[in-house]
């Protein structure tokens, strides 16, 4: 078990910055501020129309909207990789198959997001996802391969000691791949429920090269231990496209909630998914009787990537014993803010693991409508996770899952809740790692060992994430 601060607060305001604290290893709260389009606090950029699709009719439009798309998706890429936006009209656009933007650069676009502008609507009684954004890929290794020769890396770093830094310059972007041993399995209480078949990627630019010595841009948000395991740092290759939105429009998914098989394959009722994307965003969306992983699935290839003012509004869920997940976070670097959710028997705030942050959501709120929501990492060490001013009619977890489901275990790890709104909340301390609530209202659950300050009173600043923008001048 990691020890507390030494000597003062883990986080305090001095001089109108933050002043972080650490424990004796070194681990402190992460900087969560590189979560977002653009590597954070970067404004989104506004894609020039180039192709306007005409008002609906009453038929399927798929054909017709993913034609506009495959347009725009054939123009060369302009000012900042932009290749323009596809313009939809006001009214409701029947979509009966599915949409996909494959290629970067391109916008997809609204009149706006209320009911009476622009809707995509689905049709016909079969689960699917509405819109896929990029495709699949896999991590390719460029060059040597480096061992990480420090003893110890603890959270919130950004230098490592490298075997040879021969080869590696400033600008690279570099893999800190920690594999997954036994050994560290045993040490979290994790024997029987884990298996060591993975490794956590931390993607990372290179910063500045000193001798065999590293500097990132971004801090880890899992320490590397080498009494457990082995970490390297290589240049990769990892094919994504980036610069694409989806902005100012609605969605329904209420054709779906139809389909014969629709108690077992709800989770698929999903309005879009990210996969192999970056730097891209959906902003000033709202959308309506979805199922499934509700508003994005920021899948776990998916890197900077920021939604912005949206709302899953009415999820349609059945009484499985598993809840699905209004919005989710996998992946890296990946931001919500300002969303709301309403829905039965929902995760509202969720992420997936295997994931190394950071991750946020910002300013978002579930309200109950039949049944208590929970909100909090829901399986195998995600790491890296912000919950910052989140209001939960229900429970925030960050917990160990234990066997739960397919053997969940330590679902958050090195994740902070701060000044959150809740029913009740459960804050646990990890072995080799830590857990941090700060300002947190509602009922403080029995077992919750972890790194509780000011239970029951809001703390300054307002916004952590806010906060720590400002010390990188981003706000």
């Amino acid at each position: 078990m990691l020890s507390g601060p030494v000597g003062g607060a883990w986080l305090a305001l001095a001089g109108g910055r933050l002043v972080y604290g650490h424990d004796a290893q070194g681990n402190r709260v992460p900087d969560y501020s590189f979560a977002g389009y653009g590597g954070g606090g970067v404004p989104l950029p506004q894609a020039p129309v180039k192709v306007t699709v005409p008002a609906p009719g009453g038929g399927d439009m798929t054909a017709t909207v993913q034609a506009a798309i495959d347009q725009v998706s054939a123009l060369p890429p302009g000012s900042g990789g932009l290749r323009g936006a596809v313009q939809l009209s006001p009214g409701s656009y029947h979509i009966a198959g599915q949409l996909h933007l494959r290629t970067g650069g391109v916008v997809l676009r609204g009149a706006g997001s209320n009911a009476s502008a622009t809707t995509l609507a689905a049709t016909g009684a079969s689960v699917r996802t509405l819109i896929t954004l990029g495709g699949t890929a896999q991590y390719t290794t460029v060059g040597a391969v480096a061992q990480v020769t420090d003893a110890y890396v603890p959270v919130g770093a950004t230098t490592l000691t490298l075997s040879d830094a021969t080869g590696l310059s400033v600008g690279d972007e570099v893999v800190v791949e920690r594999p997954t041993t036994q050994a560290w399995i045993d040490a979290l209480g994790m024997n029987g429920v884990w298996t060591p078949n993975w490794s956590l990627r931390s993607e990372r630019r290179i910063t500045a090269v000193q001798g065999d010595r590293v500097t990132l841009d971004v801090p880890l948000t899992t320490a590397l231990e080498k009494q457990y395991t082995q970490a390297t740092v290589y240049r990769y290759t990892f094919p994504r496209i980036d610069h694409v939105g989806i902005e100012n429009l609605s969605l329904d998914g209420q054709a779906m909630t139809a389909a014969p098989d629709y108690a077992t394959t709800f989770y698929n009722a999903a309005p879009w998914e990210f996969d192999a994307v970056q730097d891209s965003w959906i902003s000033n969306v709202t959308w309506h009787h979805f199922g499934g992983s509700g508003q994005t699935a920021l899948g776990p290839q998916s890197r900077r990537v920021s939604v912005l003012h949206t709302q899953a509004l009415d999820m349609v869920t059945t009484d499985s014993s598993a809840r699905s997940e209004a919005y989710l976070l996998q992946g890296q670097q990946n931001l919500v803010q300002d969303c709301a959710v309403t829905a039965p028997k929902v995760h509202a705030f969720s992420t997936y693991g295997r994931q190394s942050g950071p991750n946020v959501f910002s300013r978002c709120r579930a309200t109950l409508v039949q049944e208590t929501y929970d909100a909090g990492g829901h399986q195998r060490w995600g790491s890296g996770t912000l919950y910052d001013g989140v209001s939960v009619d229900g429970s925030l977890l960050l917990v160990n899952n234990g066997t739960r489901g397919s053997g969940h275990g330590w679902s958050d790890v090195n994740s902070t809740a701060y000044n959150c709104v809740t029913q009740q909340y459960a804050v646990q301390e990890p072995p080799t790692a830590h857990n941090w609530a700060f300002g947190c209202t509602g009922t403080l659950m029995t077992g919750s060992d972890g790194q509780v300050v000011s239970d029951g009173t809001h703390v300054t600043p307002d916004s952590l994430y806010v906060q720590q923008l400002h010390d990188r001048g981003k706000q």
